[in-house]
């Protein structure tokens, strides 16, 4: 039976911050329920020390080297004594490993699969621009030409791609959720209170919080809403985004929750009317899917890539103009359907939007079928 390698710089512990090492967890475990033979190789500093977490798929660790171009004698033996049917998928963009292994799969005549995980992000290049230029000339170019597939999760990174010249061949498959039981919602459905929110790291521009902000307070004071906004996070701009509140007088309507984990964020999430997420650069939004996976409904810019799935289930609303009075209007909409009702069908579609477009065990179907099926 061929087997599935997936590359990664860690440990794929979901219990860590770093995003990529998530995913790919969730996406490996669904890959051995569907029946494939899933490996994990790490790069780490700590190659002896295995992660003690639950896994369906064999970790494999190695060594990461002081020259990043280098990689473990190891894992060049592993690679040699891997069966040619082997399908090799890469994780991680401006990462020296995977040029090196790239070039190390490419003298061996063995295919890989590239994710660049929003490493194109044109805003995210602002930051160190010139060297991220050079770098991508001199090597990642090389390495996504002769990719089997470079995976994008959205249009937006094709787009950056684009406005980047990188060529490629693209597949397109979003990241996946798990999807929660639908019995934890039953307190939020009964309860008459009327909460908006955001969670994340509170970067302004990027997220567009000064949109939802100046949307609230359009919402309150132009529309007379009732509900409040709460803003489950920390860290980033926290200090500036409570001097924008007190500016626009909403201090007594906006509630600073602070950062939440496992099922703490579950509540704070399950608490909301609806979630609000108008991003001006995005790649995939994991927040989105959670709320939308405990059947909260969604409040979504374009640029999150989610909009055509929340328009289409009907599982929330998509900012056409992710402006403030959209945001507002979106609000005043929500708190009618709350009011009557009817705001019932949202979390229905939410929670069937992600149970036919991002449960995890989906999303591993795809890959074997669009990605490794030759």
């Amino acid at each position: 039976m061929k087997t599935i390698v997936h590359i990664i710089l860690g440990k794929a512990n979901p219990n860590r911050m770093n995003g990529v090492n998530k995913v790919v967890y969730q996406l490996a475990n669904a890959q051995c329920e569907i029946g494939e033979t899933v490996e994990v190789w790490g790069i780490t500093k700590d190659s002896q020390s295995s992660s003690n977490y639950l896994r369906n798929f064999h970790l494999r660790l190695f060594k990461k080297q002081r020259n990043s171009f280098k990689l473990d004698p190891y894992l060049i033996e592993a690679i040699n004594s891997s069966e040619q049917t082997t399908s090799f998928h890469l994780h991680g963009g401006f990462l020296p490993e995977m040029y090196a292994l790239s070039q190390s799969l490419n003298l061996r005549q063995k295919a890989y699969i590239f994710t660049p995980h929003g490493s194109y992000n044109l805003l995210a290049l602002r930051k160190s621009y010139f060297l991220k230029k050079i770098y991508l000339h001199l090597f990642e170019k090389g390495l996504l030409k002769k990719a089997k597939y470079v995976h994008i999760i959205g249009q937006s990174e094709a787009d950056s791609m684009d406005a980047l010249h990188l060529e490629a061949k693209r597949i397109l498959i979003p990241n996946g959720q798990v999807l929660e039981q639908t019995s934890v919602l039953e307190n939020r459905l009964k309860s008459s209170e009327i909460n908006f929110g955001f969670m994340g790291r509170f970067t302004i521009y990027t997220k567009g919080l000064d949109l939802l902000l100046k949307g609230f307070q359009l919402y309150k004071f132009k529309y007379s809403g009732s509900g409040q906004l709460k803003l489950i996070g920390s860290g980033g701009e926290e200090d500036k985004m409570r001097k924008i509140v007190e500016k626009l007088n909403l201090t007594d309507q906006v509630v600073f929750v602070g950062a939440k984990y496992g099922d703490e964020k579950k509540a704070s999430l399950r608490d909301l009317t609806a979630f609000f997420h108008p991003s001006r650069n995005e790649g995939m939004p994991g927040a989105v899917l959670e709320a939308s996976a405990l059947g909260v409904p969604c409040v979504v810019s374009k640029a999150t890539n989610l909009f055509d799935y929340v328009v289409d289930y009907n599982a929330g609303f998509g900012l056409r103009d992710n402006s403030p009075e959209f945001i507002a209007n979106a609000m005043v909409k929500l708190e009618l359907r709350k009011k009557s009702g009817s705001i019932s069908v949202m979390t229905d579609n939410a929670q069937r939007m992600i149970a036919e477009e991002f449960d995890w065990q989906v999303i591993a179907k795809r890959f074997s079928k669009e990605a490794f099926a030759n």
